[in-house]
């Protein structure tokens, strides 16, 4: 059953949506010359807001009524900001729209950003996704530092030990009751007794999507309404994929990027996990164990339940297969609806209702719901010239983040550009509330990437996970053979910490 059976009438603070556990590898970073990278300063977001004046009345309002504590910083210079794959920040957005309301637009200009417009907050820093960390490092070393990085848990907290971000515990008093709601989550990512992640928000990590129609036409339950029922187990979606699952004619339960990640997740114990600042292995867990067995019976030499991607697309999950409805399920992030789905929805004029989802399935007989879940987080690059407009920027997203009439505004932004509906607006809800699930991380890529990087499928920790879903590979026989490594390197990183 739900923790708590209510689903928040005020919706997400709109943000640029991109899921960790698609958005996750990792670069070398001790290899990095003190030159600059060559990255290019236009990112800009994937699709563009519009100002919005419900957003800036929302924020008029609540700006006024700040406490006091938030107040009193000066912030003169744009703040730098540093991602991947053209992700820049949204000038129009809710929070953005704060920051200009307490603390004004900064109006230097860090060198080389001579063309940002006079009114943005920001300048923006595009790497390419597979360099992102080497150039990062590379600009550190350079005494070229971006001010703010969006968190990532799969460099985390090697990006720490490599000293690519620094603490913010002299910034932020986490016992106030403004972070309350994510102070337990926040204690979950201390390292050697020091905070690096002031969470504002979280948000699942990635959900099952599914077409309504599909799952009519196949004679199944709705999966959200089983949701809501406390029945979305293990049992019920595996009965699902095999009842749907037609090799010949090409029709598969399930595709995506992280299956194995997330199935695993919902047993509660992440392959490696941080606990009093300090890594720990859980590579011998029982519930491990048997996550990853059952997930030996999705690839084709067992029972073949998800899309063969290796086979029939290059690796590439099928998108298209999806739309059609030769796929049942599409593990992605919730992002994916406005990168895809959206526009789809529109190009087939299908009914507000078809496009669904629905959360990883609870683990038979456990009593809690765990789900993995990422968080919305910003990192203070070591080097960074502007503490102060890292700070307030942090304090403008959490202000924007509590305030019911701001949310109630970037639901309608959301609506209005991306076309999400109220129901799916309010099943994001459910599925970010701390309440409804007990949240998990796993960190096992974020010991390093020579041996953990997530776009390399053949690295020792990724084949513990990838194998048995690509090869039916068993999980017990992988360990023994890559376990050594990955102790000794968790061992390295905690005695950096003692």
């Amino acid at each position: 059953m739900l923790k708590k059976k209510r689903i928040i009438a005020a919706a997400m603070a709109l943000a640029t949506v991109i899921s960790t556990a698609t958005a996750c590898g990792g670069g070398e970073t001790s290899s990095a010359t003190s030159s600059a990278p060559e990255t290019t300063t236009t990112a800009e977001p994937h699709e563009t807001m519009a100002p919005d004046s419900d957003v800036e009345g929302a924020v008029d309002e609540v700006a006024s009524n700040v406490s006091e504590d938030y107040k009193g910083i000066e912030v003169n210079r744009k703040l730098v900001w540093m991602a991947w794959s053209n992700w820049g920040q949204q000038e129009n957005s809710p929070e953005v729209t704060m920051f200009k309301k307490l603390y004004g637009t900064p109006t230097e200009k860090p060198a080389g950003f001579d063309s940002v417009p006079d009114e943005n907050v920001f300048c923006n820093i595009s790497s390419q996704y597979a360099d992102r960390y080497t150039d990062l490092a590379k600009r550190v070393q350079a005494d070229d530092s971006p001010d703010v990085y969006p968190f990532e848990i799969c460099y985390y907290p090697y990006g720490v030990y490599k000293n690519l971000f620094q603490p913010v515990d002299d910034l932020f008093n986490f016992e106030a009751d403004d972070w309350a709601a994510y102070k337990d989550v926040i204690d979950m990512f201390e390292w050697g007794g020091k905070n690096y992640c002031p969470i504002m928000e979280l948000n699942i990590n990635s959900v099952l999507w599914y077409r309504k129609s599909v799952v009519e036409e196949a004679g199944f339950d709705d999966p959200w309404e089983l949701f809501e029922k406390g029945e979305w187990t293990w049992d019920k979606f595996l009965d699902m994929c095999r009842k749907f699952t037609d090799a010949e004619n090409k029709m598969w339960a399930v595709d995506g990027y992280h299956m194995a990640e997330n199935l695993l997740n919902t047993t509660g114990t992440p392959l490696v996990s941080l606990t009093d600042g300090k890594l720990v292995s859980n590579l011998y867990d029982a519930k491990v164990e048997k996550a990853l067995e059952i997930i030996t019976n999705f690839d084709d030499s067992k029972e073949g339940l998800k899309y063969p991607k290796e086979i029939e697309n290059n690796w590439n999950p099928s998108y298209m297969q999806w739309v059609n409805g030769k796929t049942l399920f599409f593990d992605d992030g919730t992002w994916c609806y406005d990168s895809y789905w959206y526009k789809y929805k529109k190009l087939k004029k299908w009914e507000d209702d078809e496009v669904n989802f629905v959360p990883w399935p609870q683990m038979d007989g456990s009593e809690e719901y765990y789900q993995g879940m990422k968080q919305d987080s910003f990192l203070l690059v070591s080097g960074s010239k502007n503490v102060e407009g890292y700070k307030a920027w942090v304090f403008a997203n959490l202000v924007s983040k509590k305030d019911a009439d701001i949310k109630e505004a970037a639901r309608q932004q959301l609506k209005d550009t991306y076309d999400w509906t109220d129901m799916l607006l309010d099943r994001l809800d459910t599925v970010r509330d701390p309440e409804t699930f007990t949240a998990v991380f796993d960190f096992k890529n974020g010991i390093g990437p020579d041996i953990a990087d997530t776009t390399q499928g053949d690295c020792i920790v990724e084949q513990l996970t990838k194998h048995p879903l690509v090869n039916g590979t068993s999980y017990t026989q992988l360990r023994e053979s890559n376990q050594g490594q990955i102790t000794a390197r968790i061992e390295e990183m905690n005695a950096t910490v003692q």
